[in-house]
């Protein structure tokens, strides 16, 4: 490795890592990789390697992790001037990508989300990046892929940015956009093989809370989360799930809305949700994974209809022939042997108990009959 220099040093060193025929060199390699990750000539060798061709996937990982850990700690390096050009270099490799390998698709995304984040010269990525990407369907997935990883980024605790910046760059990032991104996801499920990414995300959308029960509840991005419940994959199966969860914790109602909004969750509750859980019930009872002993699927329908009794104990106590399928569907889960989901379900029950007992106690005479019965 000594005789060399630059880029040739680094692709030595990974094949030493990598193809090392003793311990003591590979250690060896890690090291001075390690090392190398921390200079400033990291910026430009990276670059390099990642616009080589004759390089393998494993150099162009190693790079686009290098950029992505100097992004967090060294961006001030470059100023901003040089932190624009990096992120136009880091847009160039993307598309070069698009068609390769998703680890690597997804470090180059996390280097660009993270340059979002700090850089407010960036005026606009949401629409820079759909320019650059939407119109191929083949990198397509490279932009979805950088719209879930930014949510996520704006939060990471590694990016030190101050606290008034922080907060006004994720309401340009996150807050404005929201509603265009969820146009942008509604358009690619024309293509059927965008699905999965959809999800995924959509489902790191709802987890940032930028996203609004009004927003999507006349999007066929809801049947697009229940449907992906019938997949075979564990993956996608838990994903739907967290996204079915953040569904209905978004019809939770708080004490500062208004009338109308009271109004509209109990709509969307009654004639977007119940039906959608009514069919995962019986999706539930004939489930040949679940009945094969699948904890983690006998887990995630339990954590969906646990979720909706928790968040509408009170619609439940105030109206239970409408709710009749759902609290049969908490019961079927009170069947399943995991006992995971049996401990999962004891905060709902007793809440409902408790609800139950206050309207026996305080509801008039007959309203009293139809809760008992």
């Amino acid at each position: 490795m000594s005789g060399a220099t630059g880029l040739e040093e680094v692709v030595n060193a990974l094949k030493a890592l990598y193809q090392g025929t003793s311990q003591a060199e590979r250690e060896q390699a890690n090291v001075w990789l390690g090392q190398f990750q921390r200079t400033p000539g990291a910026w430009t060798t990276a670059d390099a390697i990642l616009g080589d061709d004759n390089l393998g996937v494993e150099a162009k990982l190693f790079a686009a992790q290098t950029l992505r850990n100097k992004i967090i700690s060294d961006l001030a390096e470059l100023g901003e001037k040089g932190a624009l050009e990096l992120r136009d270099s880091l847009v160039r490799h993307l598309l070069r990508a698009r068609a390769g390998m998703r680890p690597l698709v997804t470090q180059l995304c996390l280097g660009l989300a993270d340059v979002a984040v700090q850089v407010g010269a960036w005026a606009d990525p949401f629409s820079d990046m759909a320019a650059a990407f939407r119109e191929d369907a083949a990198a397509v997935g490279c932009l979805l892929e950088f719209l879930t990883v930014l949510p996520e980024e704006a939060v990471n605790e590694r990016l030190e940015v101050p606290a008034d910046f922080f907060r006004q760059r994720t309401e340009l990032l996150l807050t404005r956009r929201a509603g265009d991104v969820i146009a942008l996801l509604v358009q690619c499920l024309q293509q059927t093989d965008a699905h999965t990414r959809v999800l995924m995300c959509f489902t790191s959308w709802l987890r940032s809370g930028e996203i609004t029960l009004a927003m999507i509840q006349d999007t066929p991005l809801v049947e697009l989360v229940f449907a992906a419940l019938q997949a075979e994959d564990s993956t996608v199966f838990e994903t739907a799930v967290d996204a079915v969860c953040g569904i209905i914790q978004e019809t939770h109602i708080d004490r500062d809305d208004s009338p109308e909004a009271v109004q509209a969750k109990d709509a969307a509750v009654e004639r977007v949700l119940l039906p959608q859980l009514g069919a995962l019930a019986t999706q539930m009872r004939s489930d040949a994974q679940l009945a094969a002993g699948d904890e983690e699927r006998a887990r995630g329908y339990c954590h969906v209809f646990t979720e909706a009794g928790e968040a509408w104990v009170e619609r439940i106590v105030g109206s239970i022939a409408t709710f009749e399928g759902l609290v049969g569907a908490l019961v079927d889960c009170m069947r399943l042997t995991t006992l995971d989901v049996i401990t999962m379900m004891f905060d709902f029950w007793a809440r409902l108990a408790d609800v139950t007992l206050d309207c026996t106690s305080s509801c008039d005479g007959a309203r009293r009959t139809l809760v008992v019965v």
